[in-house]
This record gives C-alpha cells, sequence and structure tokens, in this order.
C-alpha cells in the first residue's frame, strides 16, 4: 500500500528565497569583524537578519501580515543603520555595502508589495498561507535573484 505525502509548506515567496541567500552572505561577511566589535555590530547584525527572515515565514503562516511585513521592514530599516556603520568602520567594503544595500532594497520593495496586497484584501482576518506578490518566481530558475544582485 502506497501512501502519498503532501507537501504541508506553501510556496516561498521570492522574498524568503533572496533573504535566505542574504542571510548566508551576511554570516561570511560578520564573520570578518574584529572580534573586539563582533558581538556589539556582528552578532546585531547577524540576529537582525535572521529575525527579518523569521518574520517573513511566520507572515506566510499567519492571519496577521501587514503587522509582521510591517516589523520586518522596520528590521530592514535597522539593517541598513548597521551596515552604514560597519562600512564606515572599513570592515566592509564599499562595493559590499552597495550589495548589501541593494539586496535590502530589493527586499523592502517585495515586503511592501507584499503589505499592500494583504491590506488592500484585508488580510488581518484571513487564515492560511497566502501567496505574496511575485510568488510564481520571476527570477531565475530556482528561485534565485536575478543576476543584477550578484554579490561582491
Amino acid at each position: 500500500m502506497q501512501s502519498t505525502i503532501e507537501n504541508p509548506e506553501p510556496r516561498r515567496p521570492p522574498v524568503y528565497t533572496i533573504w535566505e541567500e542574504f542571510c548566508g552572505w551576511t554570516f561570511d561577511r560578520t564573520a570578518g569583524i574584529p572580534k573586539s566589535q563582533r558581538f556589539t555590530f556582528g552578532q546585531r547584525i547577524d540576529e537582525t537578519t535572521l529575525d527579518v527572515l523569521l518574520l517573513v515565514v511566520r507572515a506566510i503562516y499567519s492571519r496577521e501580515k501587514v503587522a509582521l511585513l510591517d516589523e520586518a521592514n522596520l528590521k530592514l530599516e535597522e539593517l541598513r543603520t548597521l551596515w552604514r556603520l560597519v562600512q564606515k568602520r572599513g570592515w566592509i567594503s564599499l562595493q559590499q555595502l552597495d550589495y548589501a544595500s541593494r539586496t535590502m532594497d530589493q527586499a523592502g520593495r517585495m515586503l511592501g508589495g507584499w503589505r499592500k496586497q494583504q491590506a488592500e484584501k484585508g488580510s488581518e482576518g484571513r487564515a492560511g498561507p497566502v501567496d505574496p506578490p511575485g510568488s510564481e518566481n520571476r527570477g531565475a530558475p530556482g528561485g534565485r535573484a536575478l543576476p543584477e544582485n550578484r554579490k561582491p
């Protein structure tokens, strides 16, 4: 007797895919922050980056998507500030800051579009996963970001 196992996960939105990749890039960069500042800057950047990813996951499954997307957007703004401070101290290059900024801006636009869609639909009362705008994976095969967002 064969059993069929259904995938309980909804399709992941493009912002999830982009942000998951950005997490790895972030961890590689923060490992290079001087040990004396790694706790102050590195750990805070790592935690905030993970917070954004986890807020996206919660938004996928939550009825209260708008509040979670607003919180994720605020975390993005905190990250922008932290990355600028790290670059000003010379711990990452200007090219690396440019990549981080472009990725955060792209994620912010995606979160904003998803938020707008949910606000228009009145998602605060909706249950279950809802595909965010662009979840038809307009990026490269496998849900990767388009080439314009190459890592330095």
